[in-house]
């Protein structure tokens, strides 16, 4: 017998032991079968016999019968084709039951223990009750109260040394550099320490982490001390051949640990996760497609969602009520990139990148700014624009305010051509305007006077003209961000009278148990409302921060759950926002919840806007979930949407996949038992605070820049 032959048959023993151990009814319905549709016609009438549909304990997801509900739905797309973007958009047929078939029969199916990992989860809570042991909410209660924070007095004594080792490293950088800078050099100063001393100085100049932000390798090393490890470096420098820029403001580069052999802290592992490549995103850039197609636009044609959109690629629209405006120039870029970003196909098409006085010789010319606001002026849905890019904080002070002004004049006008028209046929004003940025945990020293009193002036003259919630809209992955400096941003933030509202990317590293259950709680403490819980878009390039829709799932069931109260006043926090900090803890005491989680967790569908409400529809040889999805019932959507079909994604790593993955980071994977029952969930309702306020008059119902 070959090698090849001999592991085979070691394989399909194994498999046969399992479930003869875990499921052996189910193994006898195999056994005794002399054809598989005999076996699977056997299980599907079993099933149906087994099924109560009168049985209340359907909606708890660890039940016998949401487990009979799942088989059957597999069952009745066994057999179904499916097109997976993770293996260059190969076919596949996905038929789970067929596989195990095969395999108890010592036929060679290629399914991997991930794919057993997850089919014996769900066939054993049907044919084999046995009960899990689940972490309980005491403990994770506890565990949100462990969990490292930046403002912890460790934390902060460790960043002093990181601070330390990256301005040595600046040094360096600052006396090699070619272009003497007019500001940032040495001059009479002689000693490590006096240039120091220099560099010191200019750490709270936000425009210093942007002039000598890491964007080489050799920077990266001199930074470093050379410690980071070699796989590190290895997707840096394959990274770089294969045109992924480098961009880490010293500021964020400072907040990562690297102990004096290169040991590195599992407490940043989700800022490290953030700007350091994975060997997915090398292998695959160059051939990553737009995952959002509503942002392939084509000149003279509606979008995937069916708006049709002024010239270029300055203005993205998935949602009536809602625009994103990008403006050209420094805007466009961010004060770092993170390697999970929604738009890394734009830096892979070049029109993204860091050159910042490139991207100022780049604003929107008259005509193109005149199209732009002529679109927003008359648009008979429109009432909320999203300014941001990259990051709207990279424009500088003056370049901000004119946005600003602009759009003021487009509102001001647009409410004039609405007063003007007839009851009925009135187009929606602007009621809503939100500035989108990272920078208060990528670059906090941005935040100074002038643009605290620019935020102030715009929304004192913007509320006289009918626009009534402003929304600083800002990107917090880990409680390890919020530092010294970036609480006193927002404090600054918060005393123009803007709202501010996170959204968290649920990374593989902050999906750990607890992380945003704290994350949520520490956000509250400074006024910041949790907005939306974002998963990683699916596509192979973020495999590695990917992090299964499962996962997802148990998260809002079994941790967000703890802060959701009884009672919705959450629309109360555009009354007075300066005082957002006192509200939240008034709400959690009123309601005795350890935080208020307003946020929603959601996945960005391709043209179908954001949703969780989805089923797994199939699964893969290597145990990757099939998800079927449909659309947010709790928000108003494009016509096109309501004549869409169900969107499907095949998800980019298998359950069993993650737990390995986190269980590396250092957790109990015990700790996440019950996790393979999220087969399906369904999407949040919104907080009233991100309600649009209801007119005083009737709107038209006509849309007049969408295509059905």
């Amino acid at each position: 017998m070959s090698y090849i032959e001999s592991s085979f048959v070691e394989k399909y023993t194994k498999i046969i032991k399992l479930f003869i151990k875990q499921v052996p009814i189910f193994y006898e319905f195999i056994r005794t079968a002399n054809t598989y549709n005999s076996f699977k016609d056997n299980l599907i009438v079993d099933l149906h016999n087994q099924v109560s549909i009168n049985d209340s304990d359907i909606d708890d997801k660890q039940s016998k019968q949401a487990a009979i509900i799942q088989m059957l739905l597999l069952l009745r797309n066994e057999g179904r084709e499916f097109i997976d973007p993770n293996r260059n958009n190969q076919k596949f047929i996905s038929q789970p039951f067929y596989w195990i078939y095969q395999s108890i029969k010592g036929e060679n199916s290629f399914v991997t223990d991930d794919f057993f990992d997850d089919m014996l989860n769900l066939i054993g809570r049907v044919y084999n009750r046995k009960e899990e042991e689940f972490i309980s909410g005491l403990d994770l209660l506890s565990r949100m109260n462990s969990i490292p924070k930046g403002m912890d007095t460790d934390i902060i004594e460790k960043r002093k040394e990181s601070k330390l080792r990256v301005m040595t490293g600046l040094v360096t950088i600052i006396e090699n550099s070619k272009n003497e800078h007019k500001i940032y050099y040495f001059t009479t100063e002689k000693s490590l320490e006096e240039k120091l001393v220099s560099v010191e100085k200019w750490w709270n100049d936000y425009r210093f982490h942007l002039r000598y932000a890491i964007q080489n390798l050799e920077q990266l090393g001199l930074t470093t001390n050379n410690l980071l490890p070699k796989s590190v470096m290895r997707n840096f420098e394959n990274g770089v051949k294969k045109g992924i820029p480098i961009f880490i403001n010293p500021y964020f580069l400072s907040l990562v640990h690297i102990g004096p052999k290169g040991e590195l802290s599992a407490d940043d592992r989700t800022i490290r996760d953030y700007i350091f490549n994975s060997k997915d995103l090398v292998d695959t850039f160059g051939d990553i497609k737009a995952w959002e197609k509503e942002d392939i636009i084509e000149d003279g044609k509606p979008n995937a969602a069916g708006w049709h959109l002024p010239k270029g690629d300055s203005v993205h629209r998935r949602y009536p009520e809602v625009a994103i405006f990008i403006p050209e120039g420094r805007g466009r870029a961010c004060a770092g990139l993170c390697v999970s970003c929604q738009r890394m196909y734009g830096f892979q098409k070049g029109s993204l990148n860091f050159d910042l006085e490139k991207m100022d010789r780049n604003i929107d010319k008259d005509e193109k700014r005149k199209s732009i606001f002529n679109y927003f002026e008359n648009d008979s849905h429109l009432q909320d624009i999203l300014i941001t890019g990259g990051d709207s904080f990279m424009n500088t002070d003056a370049r901000l305010r004119t946005i600003l002004e602009e759009f003021y004049n487009v509102a001001k006008r647009k409410k004039e051509i609405s007063e003007a028209q007839t009851s009925g046929e009135k187009i929606a004003v602007f009621q809503r305007v939100r500035l989108g940025t990272r920078i208060l945990a990528y670059l906090p020293q941005r935040v100074g006077s002038e643009l605290i009193d620019i935020l102030k002036e715009f929304k004192e003259k913007a509320a006289k003209i009918g626009i009534k919630q402003f929304v600083i809209q800002t990107h917090f992955e880990t409680t390890m961000e919020i530092t010294p400096e970036a609480i006193k941003t927002i404090e600054l933030l918060r005393d123009t009278g803007w709202i501010i509202v996170n959204q968290q990317v649920f990374t593989s590293a902050a999906s750990r148990r607890s992380h945003s259950m704290q994350l949520r709680r520490e956000l509250n403490k400074l006024g910041i409302l949790p907005y939306y819980t974002f998963a990683v878009k699916g596509f192979r390039e973020n495999r590695e921060n990917f992090t299964p829709l499962a996962r997802v799932a148990q998260e809002v069931y079994e941790e967000k759950s703890f802060g959701k109260p009884k009672n919705d006043r959450s629309v109360e926090f555009h009354n007075d926002p300066k005082r957002n900090h006192i509200l939240f803890k008034e709400i959690e005491e009123e309601e005795n919840i350890p935080f208020v989680a307003t946020d929603r967790s959601l996945i960005n569908l391709p043209a179908l806007g954001k949703s969780l409400s989805f089923e797994q529809v199939g699964i893969t040889i290597d145990g990757r979930r099939v998800l079927s999805f449909e659309h947010d019932k709790f928000r108003n959507h494009s016509p096109v949407v309501h004549h869409s079909e169900r969107v499907i994604i095949v998800e980019a790593k298998s359950v069993s996949c993650y737990l390995r993955q986190i269980e590396a980071m250092g957790e109990d994977i015990r700790d996440y038992n019950g996790i393979y029952a999220y087969s399906n969930a369904i999407t949040e309702k919104r907080s009233e605070v991100f309600e649009y306020p209801k007119f005083e008059y009737s709107q038209t119902n006509n849309f007049n820049n969408c295509e059905v």
